[in-house]
């Protein structure tokens, strides 16, 4: 065991008791601790004392307990795909408890329409439990599913397979079970009841919501059940391309009033040009087998598949702004239906093109996370912003007059500037993304593959760069918060006590001190210190 001087002689006591209480489950290694001191952007952090990978809630308890009764911090963490600073410890007597072992399908129950996992369950795993039975959680996953967990998602908030329609991960769960930070194990909802099923949300005060989006920062949540509804027998896909930024932004909002988009995303030129995930589409022979197996029959697969092999993704080049859609329906003639209201929409501000990005983004849904890292090994990083529908042409006027702004800062430190946009529920969601050349990070190789970033390992880092990211960021934040706009994912990187009312504030602080009297639980969350 190798740690670092500084380290006090009581910590290293604490993690004895760890080691005794838990066994492997605890790791402590100088490669392993480093490992954890970075996120998809930041680094390098500051190295945990320890890991603890727990394999059941009775574990996750023990390591809760036992590490603030020592009077060190925890640090939940899910399937490392965040880039807030949401699983990185900001003081070196902290503890990561990563959830990703627990990760077990605990009850489908198809009669009353729920399902209950640990927290650790990827959303990929998730979904492949309900094959077959017809049914579907509302918010079905991120694009980043195969890593990310159930728990991470519920922690940061999370929106996009189903999210146009049902809103983000928050608007379908029922009920968690959460480690408080003395050990405490609670479970909210009616599964919170002596002798209930855990099938409703309500029923006095919803203790639920007070665990979402916390970031870690109320408890370290192991346990979740969502809402199941039967799953839509028809799918479409549609694609427009637009002028500009507010041709499309219009026709999102008018799209999202019909209710009629399952899901759906916004791309400017640069992001067609730059995501890995979206020049994914051109990889014919990968794409093949899934389009195909995905077809309403094997000659219409093979033909979808074929057709998306040879039009690559050279014809998203010619648009300034794409847009891409997926609308479901319960009969063909309902489809039908929606697919026409939707065209007439699309064609009022642009111009329909191929459908082709929807048809492989639900071939496969959950698909290798290479969207972390441009096309070339870029690095990459978003920021966001939520805003009112009707507010989303005054954002986009004010996200490029701030870009444009920009212009030559960004030339200057060589980062490439693109925007996403998606409507969720009712809500325009707007998110910028940097890309720029860097080192790669062992997170960064391990989660993509060894193979992929390959020929990038011996580019040098690049602070300058990295430190221009981070001030670009910070302005969109307080451009985005000066708009009027929300973002899901605070953690230690957004902006929090400064755009609530003191009172709102106050109250966070009071909920905090109640469930974490001496703040050891994810301190800094949320901006809420020890």
């Amino acid at each position: 065991m190798t740690l670092s001087a500084h380290i006090r002689a009581d910590d290293l006591l604490a993690l004895d008791a760890l080691q005794r209480a838990l066994g492997d489950r605890v790791v402590s290694d100088t490669a392993t601790r480093e490992y954890y001191a970075n996120d998809v952007f930041w680094q390098p952090g500051i190295p945990p004392l320890a890991v603890v990978l727990p394999e059941s809630v009775k574990e996750a308890a023990e390591a809760v307990r036992l590490t603030t009764d020592a009077g060190l911090s925890v640090v939940p963490r899910g399937g490392g795909m965040s880039y807030s600073k949401g699983y990185l410890p900001d003081r070196v007597d902290s503890v990561v408890v990563d959830t990703r072992k627990l990760n077990r399908i605990l009850e489908v129950n198809t009669d009353d329409r729920y399902i209950t996992v640990e927290a650790g369950c990827t959303w990929e795993k998730l979904n492949e439990a309900l094959d077959g039975t017809g049914l579907r959680t509302g918010y079905w996953g991120p694009l980043s599913g195969v890593n990310a967990t159930v728990g991470g998602a519920l922690s940061q908030n999370s929106a996009f397979f189903g999210s146009a329609l049902n809103g983000v991960v928050a608007d379908c769960v029922i009920g968690v079970t959460v480690i408080l930070a003395d050990g405490r194990v609670v479970t909210t909802g009616s599964g919170g009841r002596v002798g209930a099923k855990p099938f409703t949300r309500y029923g006095g005060p919803d203790l639920t919501g007070m665990f979402l989006g916390d970031n870690g920062a109320f408890g370290l949540k192991v346990a979740a059940t969502f809402k199941l509804w039967p799953r839509p027998r028809e799918t479409g896909f549609l694609s427009f391309g637009f002028p500009t930024m507010n041709a499309m932004a219009a026709a999102q909002v008018d799209m999202a009033r019909t209710r009629l988009v399952a899901e759906g995303f916004g791309i400017d030129r640069s992001k067609a040009e730059h995501s890995a995930s979206v020049n994914r589409i051109s990889d014919g022979l990968k794409t093949l087998g899934n389009v195909a197996a995905g077809g309403k029959t094997l000659v219409k697969g093979i033909k979808d598949a074929v057709g998306i092999a040879v039009a690559g993704t050279g014809f998203l080049k010619a648009h300034n702004f794409t847009l891409h859609v997926v609308t479901e329906a319960d009969s063909p003639t309902e489809l039908d239906s929606a697919l026409s209201r939707l065209v007439e929409i699309g064609k009022r501000y642009g111009t329909e093109i191929e459908n082709t990005v929807p048809k492989v983004m639900r071939s496969k849904p959950f698909g290798p996370v290479r969207g972390m890292l441009g096309l070339n090994g870029e690095r990459w990083v978003p920021i966001h912003g939520v805003f009112p529908l009707s507010d989303a042409q005054k954002v986009v006027n004010s996200n490029e007059a701030y870009f444009a702004s920009k212009k030559a800062f960004m030339q200057e430190h060589g980062i490439v500037y693109s925007v996403m946009s998606m409507t969720v529920g009712n809500e325009f969601f707007l998110e910028p993304a940097f890309y720029w050349l860097d080192e790669i990070t062992p997170l960064h190789a391990k989660s993509v593959g060894q193979d992929t970033v390959k020929p990038w390992l011996s580019r040098p880092a690049n602070p300058a760069s990295r430190n221009a990211v981070i001030e670009l960021r910070r302005g969109c934040q307080e451009l985005y918060a000066g708009l009027g706009g929300a973002s899901w994912q605070v953690a230690r990187d957004y902006p929090f006590e400064t755009i609530l009312t003191p009172q709102t504030w106050s109250l966070t602080k009071d909920i905090k001190k109640a469930l974490d009297p001496r703040g050891l639980m994810n301190p800094g969350s949320l901006g809420l210190a020890r």
